[in-house]
């Protein structure tokens, strides 16, 4: 996979691009995903791409705490989390990164209209 992939156009300066938002999955997915990295993005909220962007507490994105998803979390988060999921099982290992691109790219514009504060939080003050 091409270095790059996962880095588009900043339409600002205060725009946050997929490599800020998840450091360790866009890393991973750049240099391709081993079968644990797969188990992971199906089954396990706290450590997906969505759960890393939030903190890597499956808390904050509403996992385990499903009666106050609407307070501690974003429905729309975690509805990404599980498309996610879905394509990662449904995908062999050599091709979940390329499958995932779109839904990466949409994540990150609604991470950017909603969360970019998140992001700008945690560098400073990590969960």
């Amino acid at each position: 996979m091409q270095k790059g992939k996962f880095r588009e156009k900043a339409p600002s300066s205060d725009y946050l691009e997929f490599e800020d938002i998840c450091p360790t999955r866009a890393s991973k997915l750049r240099t391709g995903l081993d079968n644990q990295d797969v188990k992971t993005l199906v089954h396990d909220s706290k450590y997906c791409i969505v759960g890393e962007a939030w903190g890597c507490t499956g808390r904050q994105t509403g996992y385990y705490i499903a009666p106050l998803i609407p307070f501690m979390g974003c429905w729309t988060c975690i509805k990404f989390g599980r498309e996610m999921g879905k394509v990662a099982k449904h995908s062999d290992q050599s091709s979940v990164a390329t499958h995932l691109q779109p839904m990466i790219s949409n994540f990150v514009e609604h991470w950017n209209k909603k969360h970019s504060s998140v992001s700008q939080r945690l560098r400073f003050n990590p969960i």
